[in-house]
């Protein structure tokens, strides 16, 4: 019969060293790498086809307000065109201050000729 060896009791003294380069019992070996690059593609993700579709609805609504802005001073413009003839034509006078009347029937005859046509 053999003797029998002791066994060591407690925790041995060595601790087992974990190195990079080899997987231990106690360490997952890291199959999978973190941070890799992925391949750029042309492809847009999702924010940015969020954000072009906001580019395209801000640009379509700011076109929109260019034009109604033009729309609205042309009108104004007009209107202050209309608005200096009518005042100049009622304004004029003789030597002795009494108006002019003969503007004002030319005035008034327009006025009627535009209502006719409308």
């Amino acid at each position: 019969m053999k003797p029998k060896t002791q066994k060591p009791q407690g925790k041995p003294n060595k601790k087992p060293t974990h190195s990079k380069a080899k997987a231990t019992q106690w360490q997952k070996p890291n199959f999978k790498q973190k941070h890799k690059a992925k391949p750029k593609t042309d492809k847009p993700n999702k924010p940015e086809i969020r954000q072009m579709i906001r580019q395209q609805k801000a640009s379509k609504a700011e076109a929109e307000r260019q034009q109604v802005r033009a729309e609205k001073e042309a009108r104004i413009k007009a209107y202050k065109k209309q608005r200096l003839e009518k005042t100049k034509a009622i304004s004029k006078r003789t030597q002795r201050g009494q108006p002019l009347m003969k503007d004002r029937m030319q005035l008034l005859l327009k006025q009627i000729e535009e209502m006719k046509q409308r």
